[in-house]
């Protein structure tokens, strides 16, 4: 495999990944100040009839993708990585030519 193929491979996909945990950064410590009141899950929130209970299913499963999309984009970044310092160890290849071969 070409030593730059790779370098430029592994570039992109540090790019791509740095721009996954940008969008979707892991999940931060709330700092959040105050109390707040707990309700029950059954009790309606809204005018829709949506409750509690639905909302904490619609804010778990939007927590789990954007934990799955900053794991992917750190992913990326470390094959990424590694793909650039296979890059720098990979051997060089040999050329044999007119001008090696001595007479």
């Amino acid at each position: 495999m070409n030593s730059r193929l790779l370098n430029t491979i592994g570039l992109a996909l540090g790019i791509i990944g740095v721009l996954f945990l940008f969008v979707w950064g892991p999940p931060q410590p709330s700092f959040e100040r105050g109390v707040s009141l707990g309700i029950e899950d059954a009790t309606p929130i809204d005018k829709t009839g949506k409750t509690v209970a639905d909302h904490n299913r619609e804010v778990e499963a939007k927590r789990k993708f954007y934990t799955t999309m900053a794991d992917v984009g750190l992913c990326l970044i470390i094959v990424g990585f590694a793909l650039q310092l296979w890059a720098v160890w990979l051997p060089e290849p040999t050329r044999v030519g007119i001008s090696h071969i001595k007479v």
